[in-house]
């Protein structure tokens, strides 16, 4: 009989303690009934009936299948590690090879309307070529060797014509004395 009695005070010691322990650790919004130091008290003054007064009425109420809030998600470290970051610098590498491109389209244009504009100004001189008379070969010459205005000779014409690339033999060229 003292075993079961000493037993029996050894578990009423241990749920008061463990009653005492969880009312200090819960938050006070989160209390019933009373407030917490008034659980507090109650525990400790009427010690067994405090303590399952306190396990009935004043704990917190955990519904079944709800869990205790969860740690908020870990945010990245490192740049690398953030996804967003990624994208920004995605779309950033993007921006810049559209601008690449854009200037290097722009000036394709700008020279080849100096080009033209060149060419047309110049005529020969500036590197553009005219049709060809009626009656002459792809040089601009007639097959005598003079222009067909038949003025003077005739003037040297473009090392990227197409007439010297297809094999030509020359024979549109004038001789110069």
């Amino acid at each position: 009989m003292p075993r079961l009695l000493l037993f029996l005070v050894l578990l009423g010691v241990a749920v008061i303690v463990y009653a005492l322990i969880e009312c200090a650790m819960t938050r006070s919004n989160e209390v019933r009934s009373i407030s917490k130091p008034a659980w507090l008290i109650t525990i400790l003054v009427v010690p067994l009936i405090g303590a399952g007064l306190w396990f009935l009425f004043g704990r917190p109420r955990r519904t079944r299948g709800t869990r205790p809030p969860r740690p908020a998600p870990r945010q990245p470290t490192a740049p690398d590690d953030d996804p967003q970051f990624l994208q920004n610098l995605e779309t950033r590498r993007r921006q810049q090879a559209r601008e690449q491109e854009l200037k290097r389209k722009e000036e394709e244009l700008k020279a080849r309307e100096a080009q033209s504009k060149g060419g047309a100004k110049g005529g020969v001189k500036g590197g553009g070529t005219t049709a060809p008379a009626a009656g002459t070969p792809a040089g601009g010459a007639p097959a005598g060797g003079t222009p067909a205005n038949g003025t003077g000779p005739a003037p040297a014409t473009d090392p990227d014509d197409d007439a010297d690339e297809a094999g030509s033999t020359g024979a549109h060229r004038p001789n110069n004395p």
